[in-house]
C-alpha cells in the first residue's frame, strides 16, 4: 500500500504541473513587485517546489530583464550579463555559487546606488548639454526668463580621459582629459575628476567654472550639474536606434504621433521641467519698473539660490 502510495503520487497530474517552473511563474508573476522583491521570501514558504522556482535562475533571469528594461542602457546591461553567464556556466564548479542571476541582480541594484564614477566610463558617455536658465521675453507684461531646460545645447558632449596622466602634485583630482563637443567650440577645455567624491570641474585653464557633481539618477542614467549647466547621460540603447529616416513613432490609428527624439527628450527631462515654476529673480529684481521672472524648477532653488 505505501509502494502504491508513493507511485500514486508520483504520477499524480497536479503535482507534476505544480513543478513545472513556467506555470509557478505564471501563477506569482502579478504577485512580484521587481523593484523591491518583497514577495519573495512569502512564496518561498507555499510550497518545495515554490521555494525551487523562487530561487532559480530561471525565475531571477526574468526578474532582472523585467526590471532592468525601465533603466537607463538596458541592452548594453542585458548583454553584458548575458555574456557574464555563458562564462560562469563554462567555469561553475558543483561546489561554487549554484544560481547566477540573483547575485546579478543584486549587484545591478547596488551599482545603480554609486554616485562615483571611473573615468574610463565617464568617457563612454556621450551627454545632453542644457543652461538652468535661458532667454528673455515677455509674457502678459511681464519679463520672464525662460527655462534653459527646454533646449538642448547639444546632444554630443563628451569627457575625452587623457589616459596615463595623474595629477601628481594635486592630491584633489585624480583624472583629466578634454571635453569634447562643447559649445564653445574648438577652444580646449580641460576637465578635472575627484573619482573619490564624484566632484568635476571644466573650464579654459586656469580659469575652470564652478565644480560640478556627479549622481546617478532614478532611471540609472548619470547626471552632471553645476549651477550654470545640467547634463545627462543619452541612453546608447536609444543611440543606436534614433534614425531620422524613421524617427516618427507610429499611434494604434496608424498615424505618426511624437517624433522619437522629442519623446526622449521629455523622458529624459521629465522630472525637472515638471517642477519649473516662476520665481521672481533675487538678483536685480527689477528692470525699468517690470518684476522680472524666471522658470526655475525647484530643485535648483534648494541647491544654489540663497
Amino acid at each position: 500500500m505505501k509502494t502504491r502510495s508513493i507511485s500514486r503520487k508520483e504520477n499524480n497530474p497536479i503535482v507534476a504541473v505544480l513543478n513545472t517552473p513556467e506555470l509557478i511563474y505564471h501563477i506569482v508573476r502579478c504577485l512580484i513587485d521587481v523593484d523591491t522583491m518583497d514577495n519573495i521570501p512569502p512564496l518561498c514558504l507555499v510550497s518545495k517546489q515554490f521555494r525551487n522556482v523562487m530561487t532559480s535562475d530561471f525565475l531571477w533571469r526574468i526578474l532582472c530583464a523585467r526590471r532592468w528594461i525601465t533603466k537607463w542602457g538596458f541592452k548594453m546591461r542585458w548583454d553584458i550579463a548575458n555574456e557574464q553567464f555563458i562564462e560562469w556556466m563554462g567555469n561553475r564548479s558543483s561546489e561554487g555559487e549554484s544560481i547566477f542571476w540573483r547575485p546579478k541582480y543584486m549587484s545591478e541594484e547596488l551599482d545603480s546606488k554609486r554616485n562615483t564614477i571611473a573615468p574610463h566610463e565617464l568617457q563612454k558617455l556621450m551627454f545632453d548639454f542644457r543652461f538652468w536658465i535661458g532667454q528673455p521675453t515677455v509674457i502678459d507684461g511681464r519679463i520672464v526668463v525662460q527655462s534653459g531646460l527646454l533646449e538642448s545645447v547639444t546632444k554630443g558632449l563628451q569627457f575625452e580621459y587623457t589616459r596615463g596622466e595623474q595629477h601628481e602634485h594635486n592630491e584633489m583630482w585624480s583624472a583629466k582629459g578634454v571635453v569634447l563637443g562643447h559649445p564653445l567650440g574648438t577652444k580646449r577645455i580641460e576637465w578635472l575628476l575627484q573619482e573619490r567624491t564624484g566632484v568635476i570641474k571644466w573650464g579654459i585653464a586656469p580659469n575652470f567654472w564652478p565644480e560640478a557633481c556627479i549622481r546617478r539618477l532614478d532611471s540609472w542614467g548619470w547626471e552632471i550639474r553645476n549651477r550654470n549647466v545640467v547634463m545627462r547621460a543619452l541612453d546608447p540603447d536609444f543611440l543606436m536606434k534614433y534614425d531620422k529616416k524613421n524617427q516618427f513613432i507610429v499611434g494604434r490609428n496608424g498615424q505618426s504621433t511624437q517624433p522619437l527624439e522629442e519623446r526622449y527628450d521629455y523622458n529624459l527631462w521629465r522630472d525637472l521641467l515638471d517642477e519649473v515654476q516662476n520665481v521672481p529673480l533675487r538678483n536685480n529684481p527689477m528692470v525699468n519698473g517690470f518684476l522680472v521672472m524666471a522658470e526655475i524648477p525647484r530643485s535648483y532653488l534648494q541647491h544654489y539660490v540663497l
